[in-house]
């Protein structure tokens, strides 16, 4: 792996990955509490690593006026052909202290219901300066014919590009993470949000039969990868809530998604690899069967709706606990207000050594200044070395 030429942050230690899988299943002894995240944005990294991110991500979803694109044939496949692009992951990931790099299946779910605005974020992620948002209230799936008609992936036509390459060159003491689509996210996406919301009541076995197609191909993808033999975990990205409380009702993710959740988490479970549930929102109504459907850690975690110490003091037990340092400080306060909420933090879901990493409340977004992001995992490291005298 070549380094970085103007890095940021470049950290002097060795992955450890075993260290990583300890806290997340919760056992002893205690050690360093690591970092994880679902994924950064291309921003930050340029910004972090001080070098341009080599693909135009831009071109995956828009068309050269900025307005959403048709859907292009195997995009992801080329994104993950891009080796220059998987370097630079590798590099971010390992010169700024994680144990793992985030790798993705290529899996296709071809849409083009976008809307597009302007990024106003410093650290812009595309070239044109546009940010793309999920169009709620249509897709391309809106009834039976629609169903039948649309170019459903396989487990056949499913890359693993990104996952073949990274799986030869990891670096000793170090994993690769693979980050899978979400299946109600995926779901919702197809019909959009409000003809989903109709479809529940109106067309519930057409919901059924999305789901399922959803659900058979990332499982299929998971079962795959997780032969790789540098593949170490997956992490599920799945939003399920918002700030007062889940998006479907809890009887809708126990009727048609949790049981999907369980069965992928049982495909992983019998590789022995560690599987994490990414999911925003206020989850509290459904922790349990989440829970209960055997994730191994939970990510994405909002002051304002539960902070993640009380989080941790509630089900820290039963399941570990990712991030949580909230994303409107990193994004709003100063380096000496992330140290201190990072150090917060620590004192109380750090203490044990096992069972929470630290991490930011969501993704590392490219509209988090990059000193606030370094002051975060810098504090993690100091934290560490006092308490247990390493990193």
């Amino acid at each position: 792996m070549t380094p970085s030429e103007n890095p940021s942050a470049q950290v002097q230690r060795k992955p450890n990955f075993e260290n990583l899988r300890r806290t997340l299943l919760r056992q002893g002894p205690p050690g360093p509490v690591p970092f994880a995240e679902l994924f950064a944005d291309p921003g930050t990294m340029e910004s972090v690593l001080g070098e341009k991110f080599p693909l135009d991500l831009r071109g995956l979803v828009l068309s050269s006026d900025g307005e959403p694109a048709a859907p292009a044939e195997s995009s992801m496949d080329r994104l993950l052909k891009a080796k220059q692009v998987v370097d630079m992951i590798l590099r971010f990931c390992y010169e700024t202290g994680y144990d793992y790099v985030y790798m993705y299946p290529g899996i296709e779910f071809p849409r083009s219901n976008y809307l597009v605005t302007g990024d106003t974020a410093s650290q812009k992620n595309w070239s044109a300066g546009k940010r793309i948002w999920q169009d709620e209230e249509t897709g391309p799936i809106q009834n039976w014919a629609d169903f039948e008609a649309y170019p459903w992936p396989t487990p056949q036509t499913v890359s693993y590009t990104g996952i073949q390459y990274l799986n030869t060159v990891m670096p000793e003491g170090m994993k690769i993470c693979v980050d899978l689509p979400g299946i109600l996210e995926n779901s919702t996406w197809l019909m959009g949000f409000q003809s989903f919301s109709y479809a529940l009541f109106d067309q519930p076995d057409l919901i059924k039969a999305i789901v399922q197609k959803v659900a058979d191909v990332v499982i299929a993808a998971a079962a795959h990868a997780a032969t790789f033999e540098n593949v170490g975990m997956f992490f599920l990205g799945d939003d399920m809530g918002f700030y007062s409380g889940t998006l479907v009702s809890p009887k809708v993710l126990r009727d048609y998604i949790f049981p999907y959740h369980r069965k992928l988490v049982e495909t992983v479970h019998a590789h022995d690899k560690p599987i994490l549930l990414h999911s925003c929102g206020n989850l509290e109504k459904v922790m349990d069967d989440i829970i209960d459907v055997g994730f191994d850690a939970k990510h994405s975690f909002e002051d304002k709706i539960m902070p993640v110490e009380e989080v941790y003091r509630r089900w820290g037990d039963r399941i570990a606990i990712i991030g949580g340092v909230d994303m409107d400080i990193l994004a709003r306060g100063s380096e000496e207000d992330v140290r201190r909420r990072t150090r917060q933090i620590l004192e109380v879901c750090g203490a044990n050594g096992t069972g929470y990493c630290l991490g930011t409340g969501n993704t590392v977004a490219n509209y988090v200044p990059k000193e606030n992001y370094l002051a975060m995992l810098d504090e993690g490291r100091k934290w560490d070395r006092e308490h247990f005298g390493t990193e």
